[in-house]
Parts: structure tokens; sequence; C-alpha cells
């Protein structure tokens, strides 16, 4: 009994999971992409990105703003999760690798800390393996799809 406790989940459970992740790291990246479009200006990230040492950064640093802010935005409602989950982890790889290269995972003083990108690639990860859950848009025209396509093929076979 103590082990069914310890390891058993219900579906109900892993969706509601899921959609607190997901409005979680939604939050999270909409608040800095906007920073990034709103108040820096991509212009200046664009500056930023170049003096960081990363490559391309008149294409980096507008995908990473945009992405950030518009995909957040899309998250909240569950569209596009996994491919958006997938930008999102491109863009903390790319902020591990050449802006908190070296940098502990706690914040410290000075603002500096691996921290952050770290643990958002890795909830985007989750989100890239596990899905954007129940409820979510994608699973609602995913399921629409689905009986869309189950009564073609029922109008199909009772044709033949």
């Amino acid at each position: 009994m103590m082990a069914r406790l310890l390891t058993d989940v219900r579906p109900a459970v892993t969706d509601t999971g899921l959609l607190a992740l997901r409005l979680a790291v939604a939050a999270v990246f909409i608040a800095h992409g906007a920073g990034d479009v709103f108040d820096a200006g991509v212009s200046n990230n664009v500056r930023n990105y170049a003096d960081a040492g990363i490559p391309v950064p008149e294409l980096a640093a507008p995908f990473a703003a945009y992405v950030q802010l518009f995909g957040g935005i899309l998250f909240v409602a569950g569209v596009l999760v996994r491919p958006l989950a997938a930008g999102f982890i491109v863009v903390m790889a790319g902020a591990l690798l050449f802006a908190h290269r070296g940098e502990g995972l706690v914040m410290g003083q000075d603002g500096s800390g691996s921290g952050y990108a770290f643990i958002m690639g890795v909830a985007s990860l989750t989100l890239l393996l596990l899905g954007p859950g129940r409820f979510s848009l994608d699973a609602l025209l995913v399921r629409r799809w689905n009986r869309s396509a189950a009564g073609a093929r029922s109008v199909r076979a009772s044709r033949a």
C-alpha cells in the first residue's frame, strides 16, 4: 500500500503537473522575452550577444527574444508546445555555453549564475519529452483531428 503512494500517478495528476510546469515556464520566458524586446531592445541584445561571443548575433538575439516572448505566450494556451520547447532548449543551451560558461548554479552578488538557464532548459526538455498534457490546445486539436479521421475512415468503410 505504501509503495503505491510513492509511485502511482493518476493521469489527471500528471496532466495538472504538466499544466503547472508549462504555465511557470511560460511566465518566466514571457517576462524575459518582453524585457529583451521592449526594455533592452533587440538591437542592444545583438551587441550584447556579439560581445559574449555568440555566433551570428544578428540572428541569435532576435530568435532568443521572440521565441521567449511569443513562445511563452503560446505555451500558456498549450499551442505548439513540443516545437517551442525545442526552441527554448536551444536558447538556454546558448545561454549556458556563452553567457554563463564557468558560472556556478547559485546566483552571485553580481547577478552571475547559471541556475536560471539550467533549470529552464531542463523544464523545457521535460515538456519536450512529455508533451503539453491533456489541458492544452495541442491535445484538444489532436483529439478533434483523431475523431475527424475516425469518422472519415468509418464513412469510407461503409461505402466499401
